[in-house]
């Protein structure tokens, strides 16, 4: 009897197993043995099926290539045994004998899904120019919560006489050369959707790797939030705002301007790591904030309007380093006509781009078929997560994707790769997150907006709550995420925290964060969300924050030795009272950034706070504690409308309130209350120690990069400079200096007497 119950058993699991298999539909199109097989069964029709009639099969190489007949075939299969080069080179027309066109089949098609557009250098130019112009004018100029989605990608070649390209939201463009240089694109434009040029909702669109060549007509990428370029190669003037119209704010990184880059009318820029051969040029020097970090500039460039110059009333900004990045990973094709992705080697203390003319850069490189999981729509959480699991990354194509569970990250040096804005969603039943990460090393989340549309408690978690781990050597990186809380569906949605760094020594390079002030479902009871973004982890380090229209406050950092390179906020447009919108701990309104009251280390620079509070008057816009090791540099308020703010930070600054369009900033600030030193890292030490004279010796200690100052004059006052001159910090006694904050470099120290006289005077080297 037990052998009859095991032989039913199998025989069930048998049955199951056919079942399983009966429903693996054969591919479309697959390379077998050097050839390419058709299989076009769905694409027929019963009546056709029927007939017996002869189907003709056209060839070309691109999509717009030139198609030729290559043979017929009276069943729904075909074998195509001339295939030179690679199997993605190839693109086939299945025509009826009444020459109506059944199925478009490519590899490409078959491994991309339908909605990324690959394009050859052997296509029919005009073809290209109408279908993505076309894209845009009717379906993505106006597409602002449009749920398509689509990206646009060049093999190496010359493209130029597809004439300008317009991107439109959710759009993606991109080379798939090894470096910008071999694809050429003549121009791409970003229209503005609004009335009077006016740019200030030209959000979620991207470009990279590519190059805009010719003269004349202006690359004129005019966008505000999520929209950036990377490793772009520009001859073209870069004009990044549409036709001098209002504008609010971009991201460059990685691009070479061999002509002048810069705007008229943007609030606010960020660009980092790039070249620019005449900087701005003609373009003015920004409204608000304009910032370079680990820039380098041409000959021709006047370098007053390109350095730090507020102290003088300007808005310009200039950190002369990146002291830690890895350049976003990127699809690419190689020699050997494989699709690739490269993930970029760490950079440490960097200045300009990470390639060259002819050499990518140092990285990593991974094969698509072999390394990668591509997500498709109608993929399910559960398959990616199989897949994650299985040590496979993910490379995740335009679409839409509600999860039913949270993507989880358990395997260092993971790669999750969108493009053409891939949105990811917590489903209705995931209460929890769309990606949830270990406390693991190395791992990148790229390229993707998360979409709050239902109820979760985050829509992505870095790292557990508690993590500890030191990931200094390989960290994490964050890389155009974007984040969104309601606008899109009209039914209530919430997020608590959009994004949960738990992790130590993450890299978040360029973040939009935002809880919708306009489309549908959206108000202060509707769209709810407490933080943008909370960081808990320590030594993490975040380029390019957008981040505005919390509830609560916008940014709390809560880990030691934070970083931060440029800030943009928003308050929010619909508080309904100022009761709604009062901190019960200090029965003050809800200040912009919080550094939680027991940090000692945190360094941020170059920032924009902005009221638009109606209804609520701001205490600060800024909450820091009173340490020396907090150090803010280059700080704005702007009264844009509503009740403005009282001060900048922590009580201190000129306020702004209720006077109209105003601006008004601090340099410099420092607390006043010794920090610890004990509770941080041991640096890696120094290049260089000196001596002063007889009475005074200055060194940095590489156990705890302080600065000490041994001297018999107590009283004495220690300065320290950068290169340019610029005061860095300055204080009365001869206590130590940290120096930890600041990038590795040479910088000038002074040690001046109580009366004045200066004492002795060295350049360090860190």
């Amino acid at each position: 009897m037990g052998n009859i119950k095991l032989f039913l058993a199998l025989l069930i699991i048998a049955c199951c197993a056919c079942s399983v298999s009966a429903q693996v539909t054969k591919p479309e199109i697959a390379s077998e043995n050097g050839n390419i097989v058709l299989n076009f069964d769905s694409k027929t029709g019963t009546s056709l099926k029927s007939s017996g009639a002869p189907y003709v099969i056209k060839r070309a190489k691109g999509k717009f290539g030139i198609y030729e007949t290559i043979g017929t075939t009276t069943s729904a299969t075909f074998v195509d045994e001339n295939v030179e080069g690679s199997p993605y080179d190839y693109y086939y027309r299945v025509l009826n004998v009444q020459g109506e066109e059944l199925a478009l089949l490519a590899m490409d098609i078959e491994l991309f899904g339908p909605n990324m557009y690959i394009y050859s250098p052997t296509d029919d130019m005009d073809a290209i120019s109408q279908e993505i112009n076309d894209i845009h004018d009717q379906k993505m100029f106006q597409g602002q919560f449009s749920a398509e989605r689509y990206a646009f990608y060049f093999k190496p070649g010359d493209y130029t006489a597809a004439g300008p390209l317009n991107i439109g939201y959710y759009t993606h463009a991109g080379g798939l050369g090894r470096t910008p240089y071999e694809t050429q694109i003549d121009n791409l434009l970003t229209p503005a959707p609004l009335s009077n040029n006016n740019a200030t909702c030209t959000f979620w669109r991207s470009a990279e790797n590519l190059s805009i060549i010719g003269s004349g007509a202006t690359f004129m990428w005019g966008v505000s939030q999520a929209a950036p370029i990377r490793r772009i190669y520009s001859q073209r003037n870069a004009q990044f705002d549409w036709n001098r119209g209002w504008a609010s704010g971009g991201f460059a990184a990685d691009c070479y301007f061999e002509f002048s880059a810069g705007s008229y009318s943007q609030q606010q820029w960020y660009t980092r790591n790039s070249y620019s051969e005449f900087g701005r040029g003609s373009f003015s020097k920004g409204v608000w904030n304009t910032c370079y970090q680990g820039m380098e500039f041409g000959p021709y460039v006047y370098m007053p309007d390109h350095s730090d110059n507020w102290a003088a009333g300007g808005a310009v900004s200039n950190v002369e380093t990146t002291p830690i990045i890895r350049e976003k990973p990127f699809l690419f094709m190689d020699t050997n006509g494989r699709y690739k992705v490269f993930k970029p080697a760490l950079r440490k203390d960097s200045k300009g781009v990470s390639w060259s003319e002819t050499d990518m850069g140092a990285g990593t490189i991974y094969d698509l078929l072999d390394d990668f999981y591509v997500v498709k729509p109608g993929t399910s959480a559960a398959t990616m997560n199989e897949q994650l699991a299985a040590g496979k990354h993910l490379f995740i194509t335009p679409g839409r994707y509600e999860l039913s569970e949270p993507l989880h990250v358990t395997h260092a040096n993971t790669i999750i790769l969108g493009t053409g804005y891939a949105s990811l969603s917590p489903g209705s039943g995931n209460t929890e997150s769309a990606i949830v990460i270990d406390d693991v090393e190395g791992v990148t989340i790229a390229s993707l907006l998360f979409d709050a549309l239902y109820n979760s408690r985050t829509l992505m978690q870095v790292g557990p709550q508690g993590a500890n781990t030191n990931l200094s050597t390989n960290p994490t990186l964050l890389a155009d995420v974007f984040f969104r809380i309601g606008g899109t569906v009209s039914r209530s949605t919430n997020a608590d925290i959009a994004l949960e760094i738990n992790s130590s020594d993450v890299i978040g390079d360029h973040f939009w964060i935002w809880r919708a002030d306009h489309g549908s479902g959206v108000g202060w009871n509707t769209n709810t969300s407490k933080n943008g973004l909370v960081v808990n982890g320590d030594y993490v380090t975040i380029y390019g924050l957008f981040n505005e229209h919390f509830q609560q406050y916008q940014l709390i950092w809560n880990g030691e030795a934070g970083r931060v390179y440029f800030y943009q906020c928003e308050t929010p447009y619909d508080v309904p009272n100022l009761a709604a919108y009062t901190n019960p701990q200090t029965n003050n309104a809800w200040a912009s950034y919080k550094v939680a009251d027991n940090v000692q280390w945190h360094n941020a620079s170059m920032m924009g706070i902005y009221s638009v509070s109606t209804k609520a008057d701001i205490q600060s816009s800024m909450e820091v504690p009173d340490r020396t090791g907090i150090k803010i540099h280059n700080v704005c308020n702007v009264h844009i409308s509503g009740q403005g703010f009282r001060w900048i930070i922590n009580g201190t600054g000129p306020s702004n309130l209720q006077n109209g369009v105003q601006r008004n900033y601090i340099v410099d600030f420092s607390g006043t209350t010794p920090s610890d030193p004990s509770i941080l890292r041991p640096s890696s030490g120094i290049k260089q120690t000196f001596l002063g004279n007889d009475n005074i010796s200055v060194f940095l200690d590489p156990s705890t990069d302080y600065l000490q100052i041994n001297a018999e004059n107590k009283n004495a006052s220690v300065t320290v400079f950068d290169m340019s001159g610029r005061i860095l910090y300055k204080q009365s006694g001869t206590e130590p200096v940290y120096m930890g904050s600041y990038a590795k470099g040479v910088y000038f120290v002074t040690v001046s007497s109580a009366e004045g006289m200066r004492i002795t005077e060295k350049i360090l080297k860190r």
